[in-house]
């Protein structure tokens, strides 16, 4: 399989995803900073925990919408509100205009449209792919991704605090220009077919509102591989997610300023703050590395072997972390979780192919996308545990925690295997 050789909703979205994620690297990563020195920590904490719940609720409605109504209406309507909301956000940090509440609303707004497009995005994705070229497609959107994180992230830290105006313009042109990508150049990839035979003409039947959303996440909640498979995401993302929470105030205490290299007149001092921000750089370059040899490590073994090794590395380097205190140790650690990372991402991705069932995808990839949510509460909890207990010990709970992740996971490959060949039977 070659690039050339996907459909063209895939290249499409490539190509975009490379800009438009490097511009919004160039400004979300910095928008909790500025919101805590504008309108104060305690109020930006309650702000930001609204607007990821309000992103978690909109991605439940926008999975079911999507699989009622099609896939390109909601991405056209979801990157039209984009555009005005990171519009709103540039004329709010003008130089005719200074407001951070303004600006909020705008962000706000743009968690709600991500929860729409999210799902409608990601089925459209898995519409067009098949069993045999789904993980080379999220190697490359996992590669492009992080390289445009690392790019875009390098550019904001510059220019984020004095040309705000300017990045949020930008801004404003890349989703303008995605937005006329998506209406021009990808095609629907669903449309839903109803009792009759035929959807009505606005695309909807009316058994949607006897169903509900409620029912048809009750539906999809009844699949028990497919919940398996996410709260296998939620134990193995909650260990990653430990960095920016329990790793990060435990390397604050136990690593003082210290010298870390020494060149003639210039020597570089290290604390653990600074060494967090070197792991997070770390982690990110080492993927933009070695995310070209995923597929070729998913050609030459196993899917099952793969993932166990994968995923395990991941786990242990990241349990390590909540222990150690050695800089070099550290390093290393974050070298074994990131080659898990690598190894283990595309495979595991690509099994939501095989679960998600084709009437059904963007309800499941909006359940999936929830994952991360439930990751992240359970390693903010891991913060207040660590208050109470000793680093051997989190390090032990970590590790718990991710091997049951682990084994959710491969509890899911045999019968994702199985409906994969089920699809290719059907289909034959």
């Amino acid at each position: 399989m070659r690039f050339r050789e996907f459909h063209k909703n895939v290249k499409t979205r490539i190509y975009v995803m490379f800009a438009f994620g490097t511009v919004q690297a160039m400004t979300f990563p910095f928008m909790a900073i500025y919101f805590a020195k504008s309108i104060g920590e305690t109020t930006t904490g309650i702000l930001l925990t609204l607007s990821v719940a309000a992103s978690m609720v909109s991605g439940a409605i926008g999975g079911y919408y999507a699989d009622k109504i099609g896939r390109k209406k909601l991405m056209v309507l979801s990157e039209a509100v984009f555009l005005l909301s990171y519009v709103l956000m540039a004329v709010a940090n003008s130089p005719w205009l200074h407001s951070p509440w303004l600006t909020f609303i705008g962000f706000f707004i743009t968690n709600i449209c991500w929860g729409v497009y999210g799902p409608a995005d990601e089925a459209m994705l898995l519409d067009v792919t098949t069993a045999n070229n789904r993980e080379l497609m999220y190697a490359i959107f996992y590669w492009v991704n992080n390289l445009t994180i690392a790019v875009g992230s390098s550019i904001g830290a510059i220019f984020f605090e004095s040309y705000r105006f300017e990045l949020f313009g930008a801004m404003s042109l890349v989703v303008l220009a995605s937005l006329l990508a998506t209406v021009f150049l990808i095609e629907e990839t669903y449309v839903p077919v109803h009792g009759n035979g035929h959807a009505n003409e606005h695309g909807h039947h009316p058994s949607a509102t006897k169903n509900g959303i409620i029912h048809n996440y009750v539906k999809v909640l009844r699949d028990r591989v497919f919940v398996r498979y996410v709260l296998g995401g939620v134990f193995v993302m909650a260990t990653e997610f430990q960095l920016s929470n329990y790793i990060g105030i435990h390397l604050a205490k136990v690593i003082p300023n210290q010298p870390l290299l020494a060149l003639r007149n210039f020597v570089l001092h290290i604390d653990g703050v600074k060494l967090l921000g070197f792991l997070q750089t770390e982690n990110t370059i080492l993927v933009v590395l070695f995310a070209a040899f995923a597929t070729t490590i998913s050609r030459r073994f196993p899917d099952k072997r793969v993932l166990a090794v994968g995923l395990f590395l991941q786990v242990l380097g990241y349990s390590v972390m909540t222990v150690t205190g050695s800089v070099g140790l550290l390093l290393v650690a974050m070298l074994f979780a990131t080659i898990g990372e690598v190894a283990s991402v595309p495979a595991r991705q690509a099994y939501l192919g095989d679960l998600a069932p084709h009437h059904a995808r963007s309800s499941y990839v909006a359940v999936n996308g929830m994952a991360f949510g439930g990751s992240r509460i359970l390693a903010s909890l891991g913060v207040v545990v660590g208050v109470f207990t000793p680093n051997w010990m989190m390090g032990i709970l970590s590790m718990g925690v991710g091997v049951l992740g682990i084994a959710l996971y491969l509890s899911v490959v045999n019968p994702a295997l199985a409906r994969r060949k089920n699809v290719h039977s059907l289909s034959a």
